[in-house]
């Protein structure tokens, strides 16, 4: 069962990661559940602080709506 407030962190990193981007980037252009979703199937921890920015990039190009 997933943490709904763990993922709900993990989604506003990335709203945050997007929108603080240059240029910025429109959150509703991706998945981010999905995103939050598949980087804790695959490392077990909702925390996207520690992928580091090139593993968050491909993680959002993943789920690129």
């Amino acid at each position: 069962m997933h943490d709904p407030h763990a993922l709900a962190e993990a989604e506003t990193y990335l709203v945050h990661v997007l929108e603080t981007s240059t240029p910025p980037r429109d959150a509703a252009a991706f998945n981010l559940t999905a995103a939050a979703t598949d980087f804790h199937e695959t490392t077990g921890s909702w925390d996207l602080r520690q992928a580091g920015p090139d593993a968050v990039e491909e993680l959002l190009a993943r789920h690129a709506r």
